[in-house]
Order: structure tokens, then sequence, then C-alpha cells
């Protein structure tokens, strides 16, 4: 995970929109002032984000909106459309409901999902392929994804407004990874859906 800081060594605009769009774009996805967070929490944030954030999507998410998480053969997907809307066409098995909160973080409701199912299999190997990317790297801040130029563009943005809001809310133990990984058991160590059950009541903060 290391991505770079710099968004001017790289074209941050690929898909051709206007500077106005973009500007505009950026501007409503700014996170909010976010407070120091418990080395728990952050980690949670943190792997939740980047699970919903490798899901494919081409809308843009708004603040507190219920989006919906499905997984398939193909991968992951984020959709407006709940289970029940989709009668015999839905592709994919339904994962969890999702809320963006204001700090550009994602709440995750796993709600009635079953933990055997071959998605809840999909999520627990995405958090311990994780953990064990974050488990390689010295620096907290070196692993935040400030700019990954293969991301779709709304994804780039939320990616980018994540790590910005990650970065302004680093616990105390501050940049030194391991001292974050050793003051918090991995997420792996429990059932996946632990990660959408912390924090269940702070949807939009």
């Amino acid at each position: 995970m290391n991505h770079t800081t710099s968004t001017f060594q790289k074209n941050p605009n690929p898909q051709g929109k206007g500077m106005v769009p973009v500007l505009r774009d950026w501007d409503m996805l700014q996170p909010t002032s976010p407070s120091t967070k418990s080395p728990g929490t952050f980690l949670r944030d943190y792997c939740v984000s980047s699970l919903i954030l490798a899901a494919h999507f081409r809308f843009k998410p708004v603040v507190g909106q219920d989006y919906f998480l499905y997984a398939s053969e193909q991968g992951w997907s984020l959709s407006l459309i709940a289970p029940h809307e989709w009668g015999s066409r839905r592709s994919g098995q339904f994962v969890a409901r999702c809320c963006l909160r204001t700090d550009m973080t994602w709440h995750l409701d796993t709600t009635g999902i079953d933990e055997h199912s071959p998605a809840a299999a999909m999520a627990q190997t995405f958090i311990h392929r994780f953990f064990d990317t974050l488990a390689a790297q010295a620096s907290v801040s070196a692993s935040l994804p400030f700019y990954l130029s293969e991301l779709p563009y709304y994804q780039r943005l939320l990616a980018t407004a994540m790590a910005a809001s990650l970065q302004r809310s680093m616990p105390p133990t501050g940049d030194d990874m391991s001292a974050l990984l050793r003051a918090h058991p991995p997420m792996v160590a429990v059932e996946w859906k632990a990660a959408g059950e912390s924090g269940a009541v702070d949807r939009a903060k």
C-alpha cells in the first residue's frame, strides 16, 4: 500500500471531466473535522471503508444515504437497489447495508446476514489480506490511499477523502503501524460481522 501523497505528478482527471464538476464533487466529499480515533475504531473504519471502495459503482455516494453491498464471483458491487427490490434479477449475494459518514468513512450494517455464507467468507478473506498488507508497512500514513490512479473517478475521490480524514484522526499510537496493530487485536480474530457492529449508533459521524 505504498501510495503517493502527491496528486500533481499524475493526471487527477483521466476521465475528462471539466474542472468545475471535479471541484464541486471534491468540495462535497470533504470530510468534517474528525476527532482522534481509538486504535480499534481507526482500524475498523479503515478496513470497512477499504472494502466498500473496492466495490464497483458508478454513482456519487451521498452522506447519510443507504447503499447495498453485494458479492459475486466477479467481485464486490455497491448498489442503490435494496435486496427486496431486485426480484429475480439480482446478481450477487447481499452482504451489508452501507452508509457514508460525514468524515468520509463508511458504516457497515451486517444485521441479519448469514456469517457462514460465501459472501461472509469473501469478506473475511478481504480482512485477512487487509491486515497482512498493513503489517508489512512501517508507517500508517504511507499506507493511506491518498491517490490511486487505477480507481474509477468517484472511488478515487472517496479514497483520497478517507485518507485525509484518517490521517487527521490518527490514534494516540501515532504513525507507527506496529504500535497501532499491537494496540488492537486484528479483526480477523473475530467474525467478520464485528467489523460492522462497533459504532452502529454512529452512522452519520
